[in-house]
C-alpha cells in the first residue's frame, strides 16, 4: 500500500478494541447459532448412537455480484473462467433488468437466452439458468430506473404509467417463483434533471404498490440508493437525520412494502484522493467512507428502520492512486469483517469481478469506470490478493465443517454458520446424506428417519 492512501486510510486500520470488539462479536451472535439434530432407524425407533459430520454448502448470508458479464467475452475460454470463479465465490447473481435494454423496441422483450446480444446485458433466462443450476440465487435489477428508461416510452404521465405497469406485469408473469429477490427502484435520491423522461408523480409509492401487486408474498422488494453525500451513509454524523431515513420512513408510513434498503458503497469517486481526505479542513464526507466508528453509526442507523439492509454495490478501487493490488486486498478484508458483522446486513454484493468490464468504457480498457481496476480478478483472469482474501473469509473463516459423537438422550448440536448443510451419517448399517438447514430466527431442530 502506498504511503500517502496508508495515511488516508488511516482510522480503517487504527487498532481499536472497541471496534475488533464489536466486529468479533456479533458475527459470534449474528452469523451463527445452534442446531439440533435428531435421528431414528427405518422402523421409527430413536438410533442409538451414529457418527455425524455437517459441512456448510451455501451461506444464508448473501455473497452477491453483478452477473452483467456472464457469456459477454469475445472468446469461450473466459466465458468459462468467469463462469467458474463466479460459482467459487458468490451464491447471488444480480440479473440485469435495465428497461431500455430488456425492451430495446417496444413489445421486443429481451427474456429469452437466445436473444440478440446487448453488452453487459445478457438476458435474464440465460443468467438464471447459470444460477439454477449452481444453486445461486438471483436477484433482478431493477424493475425501474430513470436512467434508462427505452427512448419509445411514451412522455404523458397517464400513458407512462399504463406502460410501467405492463412492463412490471410482464417481468412478474415470466419471473415470479424463480426470481424472489428484485430491486425496485434505483437512485431516486440523486436523481439527474438532464434525463429526459420525467416519472409519473408520486412514482416511489405507485411503482412499490405495482410489484406488491404482480409479484407473490416471499419476494423481497428493495429500494437501492447510491453513495452519494447526501443520503448519509457516509456523508453524516447524524444517522438519525440522513436524507435516505427520512425518505424510506415516509414511503414506510404511506404503506409501501419496501423490504430492503440497498447501501451502494462504490469507494471510487471522480476526484483524487488527496481531494477526497483533506484532513486540513476537518475529515470530509467521502473520508467517513473509511472510518469504522462511521459505518457502525450509520449502519445502527438504517436497522433501526426495522427492515434489513445490504450492501448492495461495491468498488473497492485497486489502481495505484487508491494504493493497488495489496490496498485493494486490506481495504476489502478490513470492510468485510466490518460489514459481514452487522445484524442488520443480509448481503454484501461486488460489482463488477473482472478488471476492464465496468459500464461506459471499451471491454478491456483502462478508460471510464474501468480505471479504478475494482475487480478482484485481472482481465486476464489471473487472480488478485483481494480474490484471495474473500476466498480465505467465505471458505475458511466463516465456514463450518464440524463431526461428533451422536447418542440418544445427548444434547446431539452443533455450532455453526447459518446455511445450508450438508449431512453426513455414519451407523453400523451405512452411510447416509442428507441435507440440513440451519437459519436465522428460526428453531432449527430437525428429525431424520434413516433408510438403513
Amino acid at each position: 500500500m502506498n504511503a500517502d492512501f496508508k495515511k488516508y486510510t488511516a482510522k480503517l486500520f487504527e487498532p481499536d478494541p472497541e471496534i475488533e470488539f464489536r466486529i468479533q462479536n456479533d458475527t459470534e451472535r449474528f452469523r451463527k447459532g445452534f442446531g439440533k439434530i435428531v435421528l431414528k432407524d427405518s422402523q421409527g425407533n430413536p438410533v442409538k448412537h451414529a457418527r455425524v459430520s455437517l459441512k456448510l454448502t451455501k451461506h444464508e448470508f448473501q455473497f452477491g455480484c453483478n452477473a452483467f458479464m456472464y457469456d459477454e467475452f469475445p472468446d469461450d475460454e473466459k466465458n468459462q473462467a468467469y463462469a467458474e470463479t463466479f460459482k467459487e465465490y458468490f451464491n447471488l447473481a444480480v440479473v440485469p433488468f435495465y428497461w431500455s435494454t430488456l425492451e430495446p423496441e417496444d413489445g421486443k422483450l429481451r427474456f429469452a437466452k437466445n436473444s440478440p446480444k446487448i453488452f453487459r446485458r445478457p438476458a435474464p433466462d440465460l443468467v438464471l439458468e447459470f444460477c439454477e443450476k449452481n444453486n445461486i440465487t438471483p436477484k433482478g435489477h431493477p424493475l425501474l430506473w430513470y436512467a434508462f428508461f427505452p427512448e419509445w416510452a411514451p412522455r404523458k404521465p397517464e400513458l407512462l404509467k399504463e406502460r410501467i405497469e405492463r412492463h412490471i406485469a410482464e417481468i412478474a408473469d415470466r419471473y415470479k417463483g424463480r426470481i424472489r429477490n428484485f430491486d425496485v427502484l434505483n437512485e431516486v435520491l440523486v436523481w439527474d434533471d438532464m434525463v429526459e423522461h420525467s416519472m409519473p408523480e408520486s412514482h416511489v409509492e405507485f411503482v412499490f404498490r405495482l410489484a406488491e401487486k404482480y409479484f407473490p408474498a416471499g419476494t423481497t422488494l428493495n429500494y437501492n440508493e447510491a453513495p452519494h453525500p447526501a443520503w448519509g451513509y457516509f456523508g453524516m454524523n447524524n444517522r438519525e437525520y440522513t436524507p435516505l431515513l427520512a425518505f424510506a420512513r415516509e414511503m414506510l408510513s404511506k404503506g409501501c412494502r419496501i423490504d430492503c434498503l440497498g447501501l451502494q458503497a462504490h469507494y471510487a469517486v471522480s476526484m483524487s484522493p488527496r481531494e477526497m481526505f483533506d484532513y486540513k479542513l476537518g475529515m470530509n464526507s467521502y473520508g467517513r467512507m473509511y472510518d469504522p466508528a462511521h459505518l457502525f453509526r450509520m449502519m445502527d442507523g438504517y436497522a433501526s428502520l426495522g427492515i434489513p439492509f445490504n450492501i448492495s454495490e461495491i468498488t473497492i478501487p485497486g489502481n495505484e492512486a487508491y494504493g493497488g493490488e495489496e490496498g485493494q486486498a486490506e481495504v476489502t478484508e478490513k470492510l468485510y469483517r466490518i460489514w459481514f458483522s452487522h445484524p442488520g446486513n443480509t448481503g454484501i454484493i461486488w460489482w463488477n469481478m473482472v478488471d476492464g468490464t465496468a459500464a461506459y468504457a471499451p471491454l478491456g480498457s483502462l478508460e471510464g469506470e474501468n480505471q479504478w481496476q475494482g475487480g478482484f480478478v485481472n482481465y486476464d483472469f489471473s487472480r488478485k490478493k483481494s480474490a484471495e482474501v474473500l476466498h480465505r473469509l467465505i471458505h475458511k473463516e466463516w465456514t463450518t465443517n464440524v463431526s461428533f459423537d451422536y447418542a440418544d438422550g445427548a444434547p446431539n448440536k452443533f455450532h455453526g454458520f447459518y446455511g445450508d448443510y450438508e449431512l453426513t451419517v455414519k451407523t453400523d448399517s451405512g452411510e447416509e446424506k442428507l441435507n440440513f438447514g440451519l437459519y436465522k430466527n428460526i428453531k432449527n431442530t430437525e428429525t431424520f428417519t434413516l433408510k438403513g
